[in-house]
């Protein structure tokens, strides 16, 4: 109930002195209730919108040319037949050293453009100083007059 009655807004309004009627020459008051919005920016949802939002960005160029690869690559499918298909791939496929050697580097490149433009990781460590036991501790006047 508490929360409901957080998102009502009520609201006096003057409508002025009534002209006739019952109550001509009396002034006349109207209460409208109205329902406002909720706070989005307190949403927990916002959040996720957000997270969503920073998704879309990030992997934006895989979003669009991932559809438009799906249907070029069922279009030329689409069109042959089973034997055509298959005579396509396995008959008329011509490897020579200078295809698969740029596919090779073109793979190469790609994957090591991917690896390089990842964050790197970033560990935290636990810090603390090592105490050594009474037999290796060093006054401090020995210590300089030693060195």
């Amino acid at each position: 109930m508490a929360k409901e009655h957080a998102l009502l807004q009520t609201e006096i309004v003057n409508r002025g002195v009534e002209s006739s009627g019952p109550d001509a020459g009396s002034p006349t008051f109207s209460v409208r209730v109205r329902r406002r919005l909720p706070d989005f920016l307190q949403s927990v949802n916002l959040k996720y919108v957000k997270l969503g939002y920073h998704y879309m960005i990030t992997h934006g160029i895989y979003l669009m040319t991932l559809p438009v690869l799906l249907v070029v690559f069922g279009a030329e499918v689409g069109s042959l037949s089973k034997e055509e298909l298959w005579r396509k791939v396995w008959d008329e496929a011509s490897n020579d050293l200078a295809t698969v050697l740029a596919f090779v580097a073109v793979l190469v490149f790609t994957v090591s453009v991917y690896f390089m433009s990842r964050p790197r990781a970033v560990y935290l460590i636990d810090f603390a100083c090592y105490r050594p036991p009474d037999e290796n501790k060093v006054m401090y006047w020995l210590f300089f007059f030693v060195i």
